[in-house]
């Protein structure tokens, strides 16, 4: 819906280059989910294959991230250098209830 003030679950990127040419940020907007971070890193990887050297920076201060993606994002960004801004008081990080598979039983 066009103009809606409502999140968006679509997760939406920006590359953005510093104009001194020292800092490269992604933003993202909208919903982080496992998902979704499977089409965030190669945008990270393409980005610091291009930045010739330059830093860069994931911020997900305006994105609501699901516990279990922030939880893999983490481990992704201690492995690859790669430092992530979040809100400042976690408040972008959701309590979703656990996505397993619940099964029930019927009786005969």
């Amino acid at each position: 819906m066009k103009g809606s003030t409502l999140a968006s679950d679509k997760l939406s990127v920006v590359v953005r280059v510093d104009v001194d040419g020292e800092q490269i940020q992604i933003a993202a907007t909208g919903r982080v989910t496992i998902s979704s971070l499977q089409g965030l890193y190669p945008v990270v990887q393409r980005t610091k294959s291009l930045g010739g050297g330059l830093g860069v920076e994931m911020d997900l201060s305006q994105a609501t991230i699901d516990p279990d993606a922030l939880e893999q994002l983490q481990g992704y960004t201690a492995l690859h250098a790669v430092p992530v801004r979040l809100a400042p008081d976690f408040g972008n990080v959701t309590a979703l209830p656990s996505r397993r598979l619940q099964t029930t039983t019927r009786a005969a």
